[in-house]
């Protein structure tokens, strides 16, 4: 099984040559920052890649994507991440991951309104597009509309039965609604999956803080530090992490990651 370190360190690798075959690749550029971001976690390192990258080339919607999503939005700079995000869509206004990932952003602002309004586009672009409704379920367990928040997670799941994030979704929303034995069934199935494929730590944590269980929530979310989770990354702005903020843990961890 393959886990993130491993494809962390391929992808290091192919941006790294990349940049040295071509240093005026804004492709190339943008790869290498991602890579900083999100696996290095040099936060400023990473900057320095996107701006070139976007100096290289002004309308590559990709450079000002990743720059939103794995560099501006970790940190908590999320005006300037939207900012980004919109500028990446008015370049490439048919792409539904763009169209997603500004509405993560409005997520991350807490602007659950305006964050519905932009899912609402983005599963009108595609309306076979699983992270949409994951992202819906998302900004509905915010509102405390749990219904409604499990029927779009059980829709990502439609969508896309194999991806253990969309599964975990759905059992967090469980938890955090009161139906437990349904969300202790979901990290059941998860386990045994785990046995045969990866399954990053971090949708483990998210499950048993919903549940109530702290010290696990952590004890998974050092193991998803130590595999350079990329889920990780938006800890620090995510709101479903708002209550762990307070503790000590979780200052350790954001400092660990670079997000202090």
């Amino acid at each position: 099984m393959k886990g993130p370190p491993d494809v962390g360190a391929k992808a290091a690798s192919s941006a790294a040559t990349a940049v040295m075959l071509d240093g005026q690749s804004a492709e190339a550029r943008t790869s290498l920052a991602h890579v900083r971001s999100t696996q290095d976690w040099d936060w400023r390192g990473a900057e320095r890649e996107f701006q070139r990258a976007i100096t290289l080339d002004p309308h590559y919607p990709t450079a000002h994507h990743w720059y939103a999503m794995s560099c501006l939005a970790p940190r908590g700079r999320l005006d300037d991440a939207r900012d980004q995000m919109q500028l990446a869509q008015s370049l490439d206004p048919v792409s539904a991951i763009i169209a997603r990932d500004l509405t993560m952003v409005h997520y991350y602002r807490r602007d659950f309104e305006a964050a519905l309004d932009q899912c609402d586009h983005t599963i009108e672009l595609e309306p076979h597009f699983s992270p949409a409704y994951w992202t819906l379920g998302l900004i509905q367990e915010q509102r405390k509309d749990f219904d409604e928040s499990a029927a779009a997670f059980q829709r990502a799941v439609y969508l896309s039965p194999h991806s253990p994030r969309m599964h975990c979704a759905l059992g967090r929303t469980f938890a955090l609604s009161g139906k437990r034995k349904l969300a202790l069934g979901i990290l059941s199935k998860l386990r045994q999956l785990s046995k045969r494929r990866y399954v990053s730590p971090f949708e483990f944590a998210s499950i048993h803080f919903a549940l109530g269980q702290a010290d696990l929530g952590f004890r998974w979310l050092a193991k998803a530090c130590q595999d350079r989770a990329f889920e990780l990354t938006a800890i620090k702005v995510d709101p479903r992490f708002d209550s762990l903020k307070d503790d000590r843990r979780f200052a350790d961890l954001t400092q660990e990651i670079g997000l202090n």
